[in-house]
């Protein structure tokens, strides 16, 4: 190898070096001012692949992105308006889930699927089961998801 390629080399080396330096300066700027936000994003983020929504979520964009190509006379307004919605609707849940939602949807599916045998009641029969503490919590809950429905509506 000649002098000049390997002095060349070396230069490439130390530019390369510079300029990753330079981005890992540039990150470590960004990490002291948005550190909590940025761990928030990677948490969610984390969650998202870990509970496969991640994937769904790509299935979906894969999906919009093969209609955006379809021909216009395929796909009228009305479709892609409704397929549009649905996208942006899936994705803002997708985003807004935490453990704490998961956690309340996994006890409303286990108490679901526990609830395949019931018996009919009348008032009688709802004021007598008003005295256990399980239905209690459950139409508190109920009562309180009513009222802030009533407010987004």
């Amino acid at each position: 190898m000649t002098r000049k390629k390997r002095a060349g080399d070396r230069m490439m080396v130390e530019q390369t070096e510079d300029k990753a330096a330079e981005i890992l300066y540039i990150m470590m700027e960004k990490l002291a001012e948005d550190g909590e936000y940025i761990l928030s994003a990677m948490d969610k983020l984390v969650y998202l692949e870990k509970s496969g929504i991640l994937d769904e979520v790509l299935k979906l964009s894969e999906i919009a992105l093969a209609m955006s190509k379809m021909p216009e006379e395929m796909l009228d307004k009305d479709v892609q308006e409704v397929a549009t919605k649905n996208l942006e609707l899936l994705l803002t849940l997708a985003l807004s889930v935490d453990d704490s939602m998961i956690k309340r949807l996994n006890s409303f599916i286990e108490a679901f699927k526990e609830t395949e045998e019931f018996d009919s009641v009348g008032i009688k029969g709802m004021l007598m089961s008003m005295r256990d503490p399980d239905v209690q919590k459950a139409l508190g809950y109920l009562l309180t998801l009513a009222k802030n429905l009533g407010k987004k509506l």
